[in-house]
């Protein structure tokens, strides 16, 4: 069961572990819910590369920072597809789509939704990140098939400023929230 209500004690009781009985209890966890000797593979795709407008100071991708990236505008869908078929060949089950964007534009939705659905076609699970959602987005990413959406927090709130300016944390939990909704 998924726990949402975790005391500080409890969280410290974890953290204070040695890590031979910490990978012990993630093992016997893993095995309630997986097969226990199978790794997931999992294959990333990058639809659109760099010059995204966010600032975060970890990221190649930000148009902020010279980092000699390789700009690439959108993957035609037919590209990605073909990429999706060579992971499948190859093992993976998930394919991972990630564009370097702020948020999706409307004009990119049907995009997107496209890709998922013709991902979902090939018998794969779906993966994508693409920066912020509103509940529109997240729903009908949900209808397209998308099993999965990554987006990450990236550090504490109380830290947040210091590593990007051009979004908020609450930003970022109000995408998470529109992709649990």
């Amino acid at each position: 069961m998924i726990r949402n209500d975790w005391l500080r004690a409890e969280i410290q009781e974890i953290y204070d572990l040695p890590l031979m009985d910490l990978l012990f209890q993630a093992q016997q966890i893993h095995r309630q819910n997986f097969e226990p000797n199978t790794v997931q593979v999992s294959t990333l795709l990058s639809i659109k590369t760099g010059r995204c407008p966010e600032d975060c100071k970890y990221c190649s991708q930000s148009a902020h920072y010279d980092t000699d990236l390789e700009i690439e505008k959108r993957v035609e869908v037919q590209k990605a597809i073909a990429e999706a078929k060579q992971a499948k060949a190859s093992g993976s089950t998930r394919f991972c789509m990630g564009a370097a964007w702020r948020n999706p534009h409307e004009r990119d939705m049907p995009y997107v939704l496209e890709l998922v659905q013709e991902v979902k076609k090939l018998g794969m699970e779906t993966c994508m990140t693409l920066g912020m959602l509103n509940a529109s987005q997240a729903e009908r990413l949900k209808d397209a098939g998308l099993d999965y959406y990554n987006h990450n927090l990236d550090t504490s709130r109380e830290y947040y400023a210091n590593v990007i300016s051009t979004r908020s944390f609450d930003d970022r939990l109000n995408t998470l929230d529109h992709v649990r909704n």
